[in-house]
């Protein structure tokens, strides 16, 4: 797993945002900032087209929007928690207050992409099961406390896929 796949840097917290679209747009504007793409618009559309397929809404107050795109120089992993206690995804019943944004460029091996994929949504899907988590998310004012708790759950998934796989 990279290290570099979420940064401090890439953990954005008390994110203003009125809709989902231009939540998306901001974070793609934050990727150029950080240089993790030179083509923010062109990364926006890419994400868009995959909502348009199906809402990347998780339940618990997440969404994880993820996009296979030329539009990313480097895989990366954003933690967005937005501000608004009335932001709503697609519909009034999928209310968010938590974006894990997941982009990876086109290029990368398609399979070994995949398996990426699957340690990172996992890793995810274990954490939104621990109410503790969900509120440590939702309170902490401490992007290290955020990247700690996931480079934590990737580091325990890839072992565990890992010693199955041997």
């Amino acid at each position: 797993m990279n290290q570099d796949l979420i940064t401090k840097q890439s953990i954005l917290l008390d994110f203003e945002a009125e809709s989902k679209d231009e939540a998306l747009y901001s974070i793609c504007a934050q990727l150029f900032l950080l240089r993790k793409t030179t083509d923010p618009i062109g990364l926006y559309n890419d994400i868009n087209k995959r909502e348009n397929i199906v809402s990347t809404f998780a339940g618990q107050h997440i969404a994880i929007p993820h996009v296979i795109t030329q539009h990313i120089n480097e895989p990366v992993l954003c933690f967005v928690r937005v501000k608004s206690d009335e932001f709503y995804w697609n519909e009034e019943d999928e209310d968010v207050r938590i974006i894990f944004l997941l982009a990876v460029p086109l290029k990368e091996n398609l399979k070994k992409l995949r398996e990426s994929q699957s340690y990172v949504f996992s890793s995810i899907a274990q954490l939104m099961t621990d109410p503790s988590m969900i509120e440590l998310w939702l309170t902490t004012n401490e992007e290290r406390v955020i990247l700690d708790s996931l480079n934590l759950a990737f580091e325990s998934n890839f072992k565990a896929t890992t010693s199955i796989k041997e």
